[in-house]
Formats: structure tokens, C-alpha cells, sequence
């Protein structure tokens, strides 16, 4: 009896020790392959992970690192890896759960395994210029509230197309990235594709099971297909793509709704949408002729602001426009139709300018008159705040670009 309470207190002072060893209100650094078996030998580990400057693993002939820690299955806490010069291979073959994972400034890393892992709440690569893919095995990870994606040689982003949800998805600045294809149904707060695919043939962009989404930002893209799309809380917003055409079958609202600078763009289709709550504006898109593809639109709570060369714009079921009324092209436009809705003040509540044929047609932001088709008429515009998705999203393309070239 005595020799078997001494075994029980062996086992559960051994037991302790492991625990206390697997378990850390700190960060972990891992220096050489020491520290990471000293890790494997935890399955669960309670703590942040560090993986950085001054790892002394063994180096192959050519001078490049490999590192695999094996057995660990979740990281309750951060793994973080960075500011590796010769990391080229990184593998966490167990590895199911952790908190966040951050890869950033890792040059030659070219193999990421982590073939098990489902579930990380925040996901953030940043200057992965050699890592072309990503190996999160055949389910991939499912569940992330953040996404960052940035200055990476990533072609696709296959490893994580199954995601269900997302609260943030930000991805940009990845040259060689031609598709993005997410089986997400819902992204809680914001979505932004920007200055991807700058030296590949053509970035397409596939959500086919979204439904809704609080703020979403598309630049440079060539092909955007949002075909179960019904509501945008915030604004959708589209900016300098080449798109050719596009269309949401499925929408009906939407906070504001903006395209400007869609240079190939010939064709908006949003046959659902009966309000929009805040800015719509179509403005500079250099090859829409017609303005037609908004057949149910009958509320628009702020402004209504249109320019370009266009000679065409059907609105037969607007009944409500809450700010102002601007419409400006260069081709051949007759206002009258507009000029007779205004003038009854019962569906344009704001100031009101129609003008066609000119030399420069202005969005509502430098419009400093009010007219009607006769230019006789004046008085001063209202200001709407149009450039702060603008200024955003070319933050992250300048910072981007600045990570590219350092």
C-alpha cells in the first residue's frame, strides 16, 4: 500500500510538472529544435508561441532552415512567427486550434504545413513574397474571425475557402493571386479586396453562398461574382476594377452603393434592389452608356449622384430620393423626364442638378452649382462624404507596397 501511494504521488507530481510546463501566462520563444521538441511533448499548450530572430536550427546545404513541431494539437494563445531570413520550410503536422497565427516578414518560407488545423480566430500573413500556397489539408481552416492577407506570392487562397463566417477579410497586395473563392454566408464587419494580381492575367472573385455582410470594398478586380448577395448593411462599394459586367440577382438593400473609376464596365444588373440608405453613385465608369439595370429601385435615402458619358438612365420605379439629386454626363442626355419628376419636390427632397452634354461632367463632391437642364438656375450643393472607402483602401495598397519594395 505504501509503494502504491507512493506511484499515485509520482504520477501526479510528474502530471503536475507537465502541466505547469504546457502552460504559461507569457510567450514561449523557440530558439533551436530543443525548444521545439520541449513543445511537441504538449498536446494542448496554454500560451503564446514564439518563433523569430536568432532560431539556430540546423541549416541544409544551402543555407535555409526547416522547422517541424511535432504532437501539438492546440495553442490557446498566439503563434507567431517572424522576421526569419532562411525559414523555408514550416510544419505543424498535429496542430487543430490556435488562437492566432501570425506569419510576417518570411522571405523564403516556401511550404507552410499545417494539414489539421480547422479553427484560428485570427489569421495574419504579411510578406510572404515566396509562399505560393497554402497546405491546411483537404477541409481546410473553417473557422477565423480576421483575415489579413498581404504581400504574399499566393496564387489562390484554396486553404481556407471553406471558411463559414468572417468578421474581417482583408486581403491585398498579393501580385500573383488570380482567384478568390469563399464559401462564406455572412462577414460581420468588413470585407476589403484591393491591388491583388498586379502582374497575373486577371483576379476573379467568387462568393457564390454569401448572403450578407456589413461593409464590402472591391478594387482591381476582373470578375466579381456575388450571386446569393441580399443585403449590404453598410456600403458596397466598387472601385477601379476592369469587370465587364456586374450583376446581384439576389439584392435588395444596401447601406450605399458606389462604382467609380470601373473602366471595361458596360453592364450593372441589380434587378432585386428596391432601397439603397445612404450615398449611390455611378460616377467616371468610361464605357457605361446606359444606367438600366436598376428596374425595382425605389428609395434612395441619401444622395443620388451619377456622372459620366453615359446617354442613358432608367429609374421607373423611384419614387424617393431623400438628399440630393445630381446627374451630369457628357453625352447626349435629355433631363426633361428628371426635370418634371423635380419639380413637383415630392421625390427629390435635396438639391437637384441634370446636366448632359458637358465637357466635364462633376460628381455631387465638386458640384458647386444646382440646375436643372437650363443652367440659368444656381445655388450651392451639398457636400457628401464620398472619399473616406477611398482613403482606407489605399492605406493598405500604399502600406503594402512599402512592405513589397523593403
Amino acid at each position: 500500500m505504501a509503494m502504491a501511494r507512493y506511484l499515485v504521488s509520482a504520477f501526479a507530481f510528474a502530471a503536475s510538472i507537465r502541466a505547469l510546463e504546457c502552460s504559461t501566462s507569457g510567450t514561449t520563444t523557440i530558439t533551436a529544435s530543443s525548444d521545439a521538441t520541449a513543445l511537441a511533448s504538449c498536446s494542448t499548450y496554454s500560451g503564446s508561441v514564439a518563433i523569430e530572430t536568432g532560431l539556430s536550427t540546423p541549416k541544409d546545404s544551402n543555407g535555409h532552415q526547416q522547422l517541424e513541431v511535432d504532437n501539438i494539437i492546440k495553442i490557446s494563445g498566439n503563434l507567431t512567427v517572424t522576421n526569419l531570413d532562411v525559414l523555408t520550410e514550416l510544419a505543424f503536422p498535429a496542430l487543430e486550434y490556435v488562437d492566432a497565427l501570425e506569419l510576417a516578414s518570411l522571405n523564403t518560407l516556401a511550404t507552410l504545413s499545417m494539414p489539421r488545423l480547422t479553427t484560428v480566430n485570427e489569421l495574419n500573413f504579411t510578406a510572404l513574397a515566396s509562399l505560393q500556397q497554402l497546405n491546411f489539408g483537404q477541409t481546410g481552416i473553417t473557422k477565423a474571425s480576421s483575415v489579413l492577407i498581404t504581400n504574399t506570392g499566393l496564387t489562390s487562397l484554396d486553404g481556407i475557402s471553406n471558411l463559414k463566417s468572417v468578421d474581417i477579410f482583408n486581403v491585398n497586395n498579393n501580385q500573383a493571386l488570380t482567384d478568390i473563392t469563399l464559401r462564406v454566408t455572412s462577414i460581420k464587419n468588413s470585407l476589403d479586396i484591393e491591388a491583388n494580381d498586379i502582374l497575373a492575367s486577371g483576379l476573379t472573385v467568387s462568393f457564390p453562398l454569401l448572403e450578407t455582410a456589413l461593409n464590402m470594398t472591391f478594387r482591381n478586380c476582373s470578375v466579381i461574382l456575388l450571386p446569393s448577395l441580399a443585403n449590404v448593411t453598410d456600403e458596397l462599394g466598387f472601385y477601379g476594377n476592369d469587370f465587364l459586367n456586374f450583376t446581384a440577382p439576389n439584392l435588395t438593400t444596401a447601406g450605399g452603393l458606389v462604382f467609380v473609376d470601373n473602366t471595361e464596365l458596360t453592364n450593372i444588373s441589380l434587378p432585386a434592389l428596391t432601397s439603397i440608405n445612404a450615398t449611390y453613385q455611378i460616377a467616371n465608369n468610361t464605357k457605361l452608356s446606359k444606367i438600366d439595370g436598376f428596374q425595382g429601385l425605389s428609395t434612395v435615402t441619401g444622395a443620388l449622384d451619377f456622372s459620366g458619358n453615359f446617354t442613358e438612365v432608367e429609374l421607373p420605379a423611384l419614387k424617393q430620393v431623400k438628399g440630393a439629386f445630381n446627374l451630369q454626363t457628357s453625352g447626349d442626355f435629355d433631363c426633361a423626364k428628371f426635370d418634371k419628376i423635380a419639380s413637383s419636390k415630392a421625390v427629390i427632397r435635396g438639391k437637384y442638378t441634370c446636366k448632359g452634354s458637358q465637357s466635364d461632367p462633376s460628381s455631387a463632391d465638386s458640384t458647386s452649382t444646382s440646375t436643372g437642364s437650363s443652367a440659368s438656375k444656381t445655388a450651392a450643393a451639398a457636400h457628401f462624404e464620398l472619399n473616406t472607402p477611398i482613403i482606407m483602401g489605399g492605406s493598405s495598397l500604399v502600406v503594402g507596397l512599402l512592405q513589397f519594395f523593403l
